[in-house]
């Protein structure tokens, strides 16, 4: 089997498209149809006979597995999800509650420095102000 994109010359043959089904017959040498993102491929009708016969066993041996995947699949986001969610709240107890300790009192989320300037000088000036009042 040889493999030929959409658009392209091809010679005489039975090409079949195995994404959309199609099977295309030239008698003479022609162009597929269909863009470069189709992919043909070069089949005799004897080994189309066989080919698509197994792909329909392959699917009805299979079906049972994807339900059983997708049972398996649905409650593992599930059990995912909760998890993560208890592991968010634990995070932000101990947080809360590192906030509150007196040894370790550093909160990364906090932004110390925001307005420190602007108090410090709005108070010095106070100072100054009192100070040479007196």
């Amino acid at each position: 089997m040889l493999i030929y994109k959409g658009g392209t010359n091809a010679g005489k043959g039975l090409y079949w498209d195995p994404m959309e089904g199609q099977r295309v017959d030239l008698q003479n040498g022609d162009i597929l149809p269909g863009d470069h993102g189709n992919i043909f491929l070069k089949v005799s009708p004897a080994a189309l006979l066989i080919i698509t016969p197994l792909f329909g066993m392959m699917y009805v041996m299979f079906l049972p597995l994807f339900g059983i995947g997708v049972f398996i699949v649905s409650w593992l986001v599930i059990i995912i999800s909760s998890l993560a969610r208890l592991a968010l709240t634990g995070i932000q107890v101990c947080n809360r509650l590192a906030a509150r300790s007196v040894f370790f009192n550093w909160r990364p989320s906090d932004a110390y420095f925001s307005g420190l300037r602007k108090k410090q000088r709005g108070a010095g000036k106070n100072k100054k102000n009192i100070q040479r009042s007196n």
